[in-house]
């Protein structure tokens, strides 16, 4: 096995057991309507579990994540992209289960328990009602992803050093749907790249993990 990738995948893990910059991370990419809410983090008891996996993995020596476009529906999150997860059922003993299976699901590829190295910080998302637990885990390798097409348009696998930069980092114009899935455009903090708009409570999820890594001075390369 790749020594450099267990050191960085081990350094990775004793990183997400510090105290996690979620206040700094949230609020940088949070629309202006979110921010008071996300500094009280007072979430509905009424609110729908739910858990996505932030699956980093080597390409060409390059730290990448896969994000997902989801198919066009009648509903808040039609067209969005996310991390792949979903809902927790009652077969899900877990969170950690619920993302691991939402996971498989959407991409095709399981995790191992053992590939998961911690959790973000818990993230609530108004027009849905979900209150979303993020998981990062780290392969060796890149999966062969099998992507289930009645839930997802498209697969995306972006290096996290392009995905960091800050000539990729926008105040742009973006949809949103409210509770009823209608749309309006709001002007909101994104990563833009590849054509595409990542904002909302996936964009801030990959702001806690960029905070930490920058934070930690954990390399987008995976040195040998």
């Amino acid at each position: 096995m790749n020594n450099a990738y267990q050191i960085w995948k081990y350094r990775l893990k004793d990183i997400l057991k510090q105290e996690l910059p979620v206040a700094q991370a949230h609020l940088r990419m949070a629309p202006k309507d979110r921010q008071e809410g996300l500094l009280h983090r007072q979430w509905p008891k009424d609110a729908k579990q739910s858990a996505v996996t932030f699956l980093l993995y080597p390409v060409d020596n390059r730290w990448h994540v896969v994000v997902m476009k989801r198919v066009e529906y009648d509903g808040v999150h039609s067209g969005q992209i996310s991390l792949p997860g979903g809902q927790k059922e009652a077969v899900d003993k877990d969170l950690l289960a619920t993302a691991q299976r939402e996971f498989e699901e959407e991409t095709g590829v399981f995790i191992p328990y053992d590939a998961y190295v911690g959790p973000l910080s818990d993230l609530y998302i108004p027009p849905s009602n979900f209150l979303v637990q993020a998981f990062v885990a780290v392969l060796e390798e890149e999966p062969h992803f099998k992507p289930d097409a009645s839930e997802v348009q498209e697969l995306i696998s972006l290096d996290l050093e392009s995905l960091f930069s800050p000539t990729n980092f926008k105040q742009d114009e973006v949809v949103m749907r409210g509770g009823g899935g209608n749309p309006q455009t709001i002007k909101a903090p994104c990563y833009a790249l590849k054509g595409l708009r990542i904002w909302g409570a996936t964009a801030m999820i990959i702001s806690e993990i960029q905070q930490l890594m920058e934070d930690n001075s954990m390399p987008t390369l995976l040195l040998q």
